[in-house]
Formats: structure tokens, C-alpha cells, sequence
């Protein structure tokens, strides 16, 4: 009878190694469904931090098309729901619908970064600096990776003529995100504070980025540096023409101009940026008294809407302007330029 205790042992084992064969099938099949469980939510996940990086440096248009192709996979998508609204309705800005539907917004997420950098910017807008001051620091306070409220905030600042607080709010939009349109801030705070070293520096880390350049020519205007003002220009003009360079998200953007306290003026197209370029490199020729070369440039500028061109007018006068007061040694030259090509607004 001693067969009974071996066969009951070798029953055990069987069945110990057929229960560690089920445990192991088993842990291996849940792992296999986690693991498919989790792949759209990693992409998922993804997608919401592409469209909220987006829209934390104001690529408006990028941010809404990631976030309908989120919503496209997943419709019920809260996070994506959100984003897609935040993103198009900043595109309404200048629309008289904007205020009202911002206002709907608010009330259903009042902690939402996003909508109280827009508050800010239409109440800035609308010269209510103590409001739109409000909601800047609400959204840096709720989101302070938020660079373009750093960047609002800073060109209140700057408005305010409160140089400091500007500059720390202008690095602190770089540190979240160092892309051209920041440093080009941070330059354009050390050039209206006459630090023209500091200000060159910034605008030269802008590889690629025609506005800066441009900005560099204007403090090599004031310290009667012509011939370096216009190569400048002309890398302006070499950028500006180059079809790749312009693709690039940030040479999208709209150019601003302050051309008088609390006016402003913006170039949209790239038409508009390539005119005021020739019309920029032909003063430099004009004021080291290459007339020929000037008028070249003149004849560079195509043609474009009236109203568009009486912009670059405006913008090009208030330049000159400014330079006549910085820099008295060219008042003369600088009126007969005026003289001969801005007098008349028409091409």
C-alpha cells in the first residue's frame, strides 16, 4: 500500500506545476491586454501635450489641428474638447463676437491659463492695464510655463515704461521656450533703453528671423553706421526671399511696430515685410548719398493694396523720424528722402 503516499506526491506536483503554468498564461494575457489598453492612451496623452505646448507659445493653428485630430480618434475627449476651443477662439480676436463667447468661456473654467492671457490681451487692448494685468499674473500663476503670457506681460511692462519687470518677464518667456519672437522682445526692451550692445546681441541670436535683423539696421542707423545697417538689410531681404526660411512657424507671425504710445501697427504678409525691407536698405543707400542704389531698391517694392502700402509708409516715416531726433547729423538727408519717395502713399 506504500504506492498510495508516491502517487498522491506526484499528484501534487502535477498539479503545483500546471497551477505555475496557468499563473504564468495568465499574468502574461493581462499583461498583453494592459499593454494594448495603454497604446491609444499614450498617444493620446501625447497629442494633448503637442496641442498644449502649442498653444502655450501662440501657434494657434498648429494647436487646433492636433487638436481635432485628437478628437477625430477619440470625439469624447474632454482635454482636446477644451483645447480645440481655447484654440479658435483666440483666432477671433480682433472679431466683435470675441468678448462674449471669451466671457462664456471663462464662467465654465475660470482656472484655465489660457483664457486669462486672452482677457489680459483684450483688456490691454482696450487700454485697461489693470485688469489685463490681473489676468496675466492669474495665468502665469495657474500655468507658468505659459511663455506668450510672459510675453504679454512683459510688453506691458515695457508700455509702462517699467523696464525691469519687462526684462525678467521677457527672460522668463525665453526660458520656456527660447524662440525668436522672445529674444526679439528682450532686444527691443534694451533698444528703446539705448543699451544698443545688449540689444544687437539679442537680435543676432535670431538666425533666420528677418525681423530682427531689420531691428539690428535701425540702432546701426542711430550710431551712423550705414554700410553695416545695410547688410543687415540685406540679409533681411535674402531671408525674406528664401521660400524655406519663411515656412518656418515663426516667420508666419505677424510683425507689430509701436509707432506711436499705445499704437501699433502690423505687417501680415510677406509682401508687406519684403517692401519695407527695400524701402529700409534703399535709406541706407539714400543717407551714404548712393542715390542709385536707393532708387534700385525703390524699384524692388512691389506692388501691393494701397492701404497695405500707406502702412509701410506710416511705419517707414516713424522710423525716420526717430532717427532724425537720435541722430541730427542726418535731419538733412533724411527730409529730402522723405521728400522724394514718402510724400506720395501711392506705388
Amino acid at each position: 500500500m506504500s504506492f498510495l503516499p508516491e502517487l498522491w506526491h506526484s499528484l501534487k506536483k502535477l498539479i503545483l506545476i500546471l497551477v505555475f503554468i496557468s499563473v504564468i498564461a495568465t499574468g502574461g494575457w493581462i499583461a498583453y491586454l494592459y499593454d494594448i489598453s495603454q497604446k491609444p492612451q499614450v498617444a493620446e496623452k501625447l497629442l494633448i501635450v503637442e496641442g498644449e505646448n502649442a498653444l502655450n507659445i501662440g501657434n494657434y493653428l498648429d494647436a487646433q489641428r492636433i487638436f481635432e485630430d485628437e478628437l477625430k480618434a477619440n470625439p469624447k475627449n474632454k482635454e482636446a474638447i477644451i483645447g480645440l476651443s481655447v484654440a479658435t477662439i483666440r483666432q477671433k480676436f480682433s472679431q466683435p463676437e470675441f468678448k462674449e463667447a471669451l466671457d462664456t468661456l471663462y464662467q465654465r473654467d475660470p482656472a484655465n491659463a489660457h483664457i486669462n492671457l486672452f482677457l489680459g490681451e483684450f483688456y490691454a487692448a482696450n487700454k485697461q492695464d489693470d485688469k489685463a494685468l490681473l489676468h496675466y499674473e492669474q495665468a502665469i500663476a495657474l500655468n507658468p510655463r505659459l511663455a506668450e503670457a510672459h510675453l504679454a506681460l512683459s510688453r506691458l511692462y515695457l508700455q509702462q515704461d517699467n523696464y525691469e519687470s519687462a526684462k525678467i518677464e521677457s527672460l522668463n518667456a525665453i526660458d520656456s521656450a527660447s524662440l525668436p519672437k522672445y529674444r526679439n522682445n528682450l532686444g527691443s526692451i534694451y533698444f528703446k533703453q539705448k543699451h544698443y550692445e545688449e540689444a544687437i546681441k539679442e537680435y543676432g541670436k535670431n538666425k533666420e528671423y528677418p525681423l530682427s535683423a531689420l531691428e539690428a539696421a535701425k540702432i546701426y542707423w542711430r550710431l551712423d553706421y550705414l554700410s553695416q545697417a545695410a547688410s543687415y538689410q540685406n540679409l533681411a531681404i535674402e531671408w525674406l526671399n528664401d521660400r524655406m526660411i519663411m515656412s518656418k512657424p515663426e516667420n508666419k507671425s505677424p510683425w507689430t511696430f509701436e509707432i506711436a504710445p499705445e499704437k501699433k501697427l502690423d505687417l501680415f504678409t510677406v509682401e508687406e515685410k519684403k517692401n519695407y525691407a527695400h524701402y529700409s536698405l534703399s535709406v541706407s543707400f539714400y543717407l551714404q548719398g548712393d542715390k542709385t542704389g536707393s532708387e534700385n531698391e525703390i524699384k524692388k517694392i512691389k506692388s501691393i493694396p494701397l492701404t497695405h502700402q500707406n502702412k509701410i509708409i506710416t511705419l517707414l516715416t516713424t522710423d525716420l523720424d526717430l532717427l532724425a531726433l537720435a541722430n541730427i547729423n542726418l535731419t538733412e538727408k533724411i527730409n529730402a528722402y522723405k521728400k522724394q519717395y514718402l510724400e506720395n502713399l501711392a506705388l
